[in-house]
């Protein structure tokens, strides 16, 4: 079948909906539209996919959350550490990246984890603790000379464990407000994206956050990263476990 000049502009619709991180398929009669195109229309789907693969992106997922992309560092679609709220200066971006991915190992610790479908809730408090801890337990395999696979990660983790857990500001517009100069106060700011992003939702009664399906689809399409790897293999090993920490092999522990 030949693409009419309609059927290109459907492709555009279904993208731009794509795009859009909040948007979902229950609330838009014409995402609903263009989305089932997508699902029961071959020659449709084959172009929209070679539209994307043009765009360095790709389909992870085209369930009822709406259509998921994974794209490529070098997609216009990409986003980088930097972007996010605060995280201009060196710190603010190692600080944005350790707990986005701390969050992922967190939540995913192992390959089961991504591939089940339920809510995963984290508590701003609680998810603090557990990522000092992390931390403190990265310091002693570094006192026994045992290096982390990345740079950036190796750099995150000191960077987090020097930060106190709360540091409220004393003056000007900060006073009463939690410091960037503090831990809690990235891990709520990188929660809070999350929702922007359409990958969490704040609960009600404050302090805690449900992960959404959107994310988990992110975080299964990111799994060989060496930060989220090494993060996840920390978290299943049981605390009093000493031995190395080895490269994620891909099966659990």
């Amino acid at each position: 079948m030949t693409l009419t000049q309609n059927d290109h502009t459907d492709i555009g619709t279904l993208i731009a909906y794509a795009i859009q991180p909040t948007q979902r398929p229950g609330r838009s009669q014409e995402y609903r539209r263009v989305l089932g195109r997508y699902r029961t229309e071959s020659d449709f789907r084959i172009a929209a996919d070679a539209v994307l693969h043009g765009l360095s992106a790709q389909v992870l997922s085209d369930g009822d959350f709406g259509l998921v992309l994974g794209v490529s560092p070098e997609s216009p679609f990409a986003f980088r550490v930097g972007d996010m709220p605060h995280a201009a200066t060196r710190i603010g971006r190692l600080m944005a990246g350790l707990v986005l991915v701390g969050v992922a190992a967190y939540a995913y610790p192992t390959p089961a984890d991504l591939e089940e479908v339920r809510v995963r809730r984290v508590t701003d408090v609680e998810f603090e603790q557990w990522m000092r801890a992390i931390c403190e337990r990265m310091q002693k395999h570094d006192a026994a000379g045992e290096p982390v696979p990345d740079d950036g990660l190796d750099e995150a983790w000191r960077a987090y464990h020097e930060m106190p857990s709360t540091l409220v500001g004393d003056r000007g517009r900060g006073s009463g407000r939690l410091s960037p100069k503090c831990t809690l106060y990235w891990v709520r700011n990188i929660l809070g994206w999350l929702v922007e992003q359409g990958m969490a939702r704040a609960d009600s009664t404050g302090g805690t956050w449900m992960l959404t399906e959107r994310f988990r689809i992110q975080v299964k399409d990111m799994a060989s990263e060496p930060a989220y790897t090494f993060l996840a293999e920390i978290a299943r090993r049981p605390q009093a476990d000493s031995q190395p920490f080895a490269a994620d092999s891909g099966e659990e522990a």
